[in-house]
């Protein structure tokens, strides 16, 4: 598996707090069998550190020699002050976009914006935003890609409106990506394991395969 939404970077967000703390996220990680590891920490008004290589770097020598391969992302927050072209994933033109959960925003424009120069919008947990229909949907999937919560998968988030959107979009056939967006390895650890076994019994192996390797595989590709 490949977990390309993951907060194990330290010391820059809400997510591992410590060198410790990321440690545990990705041996976590290699534990339920993610063999490839993007760590995107959240860049924002409130979390706007824009250099986080050193701290990348630390953690790509511990693991050196191990079964996991790290790549550096950033959950950019497309009103951010940076140019986004600086936060994307593993240096692809892939990025992965957050958005207001509470205020409603214009997404499809923001993806289309994005699209439109050069880059291929991702957007994070598309489930939790509750404004958005079903056209939305429709209009959005067509410049954008769709990234789900793995606890959401499972039935593990506390909202039972992000549940039934997660339901919806997979019948549709409309998620590209599920991911974990752990932030630590206890209230919100790394589930990608379980949600796998779910979908691979409910949709079928190949499905599961897409969502959980061969997607995620276009972006290592464009490194």
């Amino acid at each position: 598996m490949i977990d390309i939404h993951n907060h194990a970077l330290y010391g820059v967000d809400d997510g591992a707090k410590t060198i410790e703390d990321s440690i545990a996220m990705i041996n976590q990680a290699m534990e339920i069998g993610i063999e490839e590891l993007f760590l995107t920490p959240h860049y924002n008004r409130k979390y706007n550190k824009v250099d986080v290589s050193k701290e990348f770097n630390e953690l790509v020598n511990i693991f050196k020699d191990s079964s996991i391969k790290l790549h550096l992302g950033r959950e950019y927050r497309y009103d951010s002050l940076e140019p986004f072209k600086k936060f994307t994933m593993g240096n692809s033109n892939y990025i992965l976009l957050e958005f207001s959960t509470i205020i409603p925003e214009p997404i499809e424009e923001v993806c289309y914006n994005v699209n439109k120069n050069g880059f291929i919008p991702i957007i994070a947990h598309i489930e939790r935003y509750h404004y958005l229909t079903k056209e939305d949907y429709d209009e959005i999937k067509e410049v954008a890609l769709f990234q789900v919560n793995s606890e959401t998968v499972i039935g593990k988030s506390s909202f039972r409106r992000d549940r039934k959107i997660v339901k919806y979009l997979l019948k549709k056939g409309l998620v590209d990506f599920v991911a974990s967006d752990a932030h630590d390895t206890m209230n919100r650890k790394n589930t990608m394991d379980k949600a796998y076994e779910h979908i691979n019994k409910k949709y079928g192996k190949e499905i599961a395969l897409d969502l959980f390797l061969n997607n995620a595989k276009k972006i290592l590709k464009r490194t």
